[in-house]
C-alpha cells in the first residue's frame, strides 16, 4: 500500500514485474507493479503492488501487520460489535465517519486514480495489438507450411507419375521385345522345318533311285 512506501524506482511502468526491498537492501517478494512512477508520486492512497512471489524466509522479522492506527481501530470496533467479526460494515450500527473514510482493499475494488488515463497507456490495447500480432504470424506459418506441404505433395505425384509411365514405357519395351524374340524363333522354326522337309525329300529320292539302279541291274 502507499502508506509503506518509503522510496521507489524511476521509469517503473503499470503491470511491470519489480522487486519490494527493506531498508537495508534485502529482498522481500517479486510483485507486479499497479501504479507507474508518476501515479506513485501524486497518489496519497491505493495498491502500489501485488505479490507475485515471497522471496524472504519467514519470521526473519517479528510480524507488524494490524497493529497500524486503522488496524487498532477497526479491531475496537469489532470488539464494540460495530462491525462483524470479519471486518464488515453493519448498517446503522457501524460509524458514519468510519464507513464514509474505509476503504477495504481485500473486499471492495480498487480505485482508478485519476491520473493513471494521462500518466501511463491502458495495456489493453498494447495487449490486445500483440495477441492479434502473434495471431497473425501464426496464420502466415501455418499457411506457408500449409503451400509447403502442398508442393511437396505434388512434387511427389509428379514422380509417382513419371515412374508410372517409364514403367509403363519399360514394360511396353518388354513386350514388344517379347514379341519380337518370338516371332524370330516361330521364323527359324519354320525355316528349320522347310529345310528338314527338303533334306527328306532329297533322302527318299536318293533311296527311289538305289532301288530302280538295283532293280535293273538284276
Amino acid at each position: 500500500m502507499i502508506p509503506g512506501l518509503l522510496r521507489y524506482e524511476a521509469d517503473i511502468a503499470l503491470n511491470e514485474e519489480v522487486v519490494l526491498m527493506t531498508t537495508k537492501g534485502e529482498a522481500i517478494a517479486l510483485a507486479i507493479a499497479q501504479m507507474s512512477t508518476v501515479e506513485l508520486a501524486t497518489c496519497d492512497h491505493g495498491v502500489v503492488a501485488k505479490v507475485k512471489r515471497c522471496i524472504m524466509e519467514r519470521d526473519t522479522y517479528p510480524r507488524r501487520w494490524g497493529l497500524g492506527p486503522v488496524a487498532l481501530q477497526k479491531k475496537k470496533l469489532v470488539k464494540e460489535g460495530k462491525l462483524t467479526k470479519h471486518g464488515e460494515k453493519i448498517d446503522g450500527v457501524t460509524p458514519a465517519e468510519w464507513a464514509k473514510d474505509y476503504k477495504d482493499y481485500t473486499r471492495d475494488p480498487q480505485p482508478t486514480p485519476a491520473s493513471s488515463s494521462e500518466a501511463a497507456p491502458a495495456p489493453a490495447p498494447v495487449a490486445e495489438e500483440a495477441d492479434k500480432e502473434k495471431k497473425e504470424k501464426k496464420e502466415k506459418k501455418e499457411k506457408k507450411d500449409k503451400e509447403e506441404k502442398k508442393r511437396k505433395r505434388k512434387d511427389d505425384e509428379d514422380v509417382e507419375m513419371k515412374d508410372a509411365e517409364e514403367d509403363d514405357a519399360e514394360k511396353a519395351e518388354k513386350k514388344k521385345k517379347k514379341k519380337e524374340k518370338k516371332a524370330k524363333e516361330a521364323e527359324e522354326a519354320t525355316v528349320v522345318d522347310e529345310e528338314e522337309a527338303k533334306r527328306e525329300k532329297k533322302r527318299l529320292k536318293k533311296e527311289k533311285k538305289a532301288r530302280e539302279s538295283l532293280g535293273g541291274d538284276s
